[in-house]
């Protein structure tokens, strides 16, 4: 239980932040090595999307998903500080949450129980940050998620299954397979590099697509807020970030790359929710970076 709780709030840790819009402006395609590079879209509204960071998860496909089934394996590298945790969250979206009038996130749908590989999940409080521009943010609860702790269970290239049970009857399962261990070789947590130099970067963990997401990082309030999503187009294990690219990034000195392994699937379901479905079984490896 303390290491569920640990789980938790390092989860709470890494929402919000992520309700400004991109500041950057795309290169050319042709500029870049192994990789095609597209402005992250964020929702113009005051919903405070899940950290990707944490999650692995673009904030527009976190807001137009109905439902959610996710489990990460995700690692922190700062150089001197790395923390590596696994977990599973499910969520079913139901009627949006305002607050002074505006929308700022979903009702937790309580559907039952959810089982993962026939382990019953954890139900617990949804807790929907608020952001402040001027106030430190806070939160408020509604509704209800699942989780479960994975930290000591996590299996690489492994089947998952989840199945939603409502008055004691199966109502939906989905499942997706986790890819393999990702283990990024460069740039090493606490690097420090040039923003007129091309950025070499490397990998090994294969069986998923590769996406590498490119956050700012505030480092008062510590969170992330994503600018980039760089598509890789062939997953050989490397890439160059051109010099051009990060000389655009927005002022600030640390930076996070965060690259994500996944396998996902977006399915349209009737119930326990009317929608869309997301399923991901994602390696989720996050590297500081100060840019100079």
């Amino acid at each position: 239980m303390k290491r569920l709780l640990v789980v938790f709030s390092l989860m709470a840790l890494a929402i919000g932040g992520c309700k400004h819009p991109s500041e950057v402006e795309l290169v050319d395609e042709s500029a870049t090595t192994n990789l095609e590079a597209f402005a992250v879209s964020i929702p113009d509204s005051n919903i405070a999307t899940a950290s990707v960071d944490s999650t692995g998860v673009l904030p527009d496909e976190e807001i137009k998903a109905a439902a959610a089934f996710l489990i990460n394996a995700v690692t922190w590298d700062a150089g001197s500080v790395k923390k590596t945790v696994a977990y599973s969250r499910a969520f079913f979206a139901d009627s949006v949450v305002r607050l002074s009038g505006s929308t700022v996130g979903f009702v937790g749908r309580d559907v039952g129980s959810v089982v993962l590989d026939g382990a019953l999940m954890v139900k617990v409080p949804h807790r929907i940050p608020v952001l402040r521009p001027v106030f430190s943010d806070s939160a408020i609860v509604r509704g209800v998620e699942y989780l479960s702790d994975l930290t000591g269970s996590y299996q690489h290239d492994h089947a998952y299954s989840w199945t939603v049970i409502n008055r004691l009857q199966p109502i939906l399962t989905v499942g997706e397979r986790s890819p393999e261990a990702l283990n990024v070789l460069s740039p090493r947590g606490g690097a420090i590099h040039a923003r007129t130099s091309n950025m070499p970067i490397a990998w090994n963990g294969g069986k998923g697509k590769m996406t590498v997401i490119i956050s700012v990082y505030d480092v008062i309030r510590k969170k992330t807020r994503p600018l980039l999503e760089l598509r890789v187009r062939t997953n050989n294990g490397r890439a160059v970030i051109p010099a051009k690219l990060l000389t655009q990034l927005p002022a600030g000195t640390t930076f996070v790359l965060t690259f994500v392994l996944a396998n996902k699937t977006v399915t349209t379901v009737t119930q326990p929710v009317t929608g869309r479905v997301l399923t991901q079984a994602a390696a989720v490896y996050n590297v500081f970076v100060e840019l100079r």
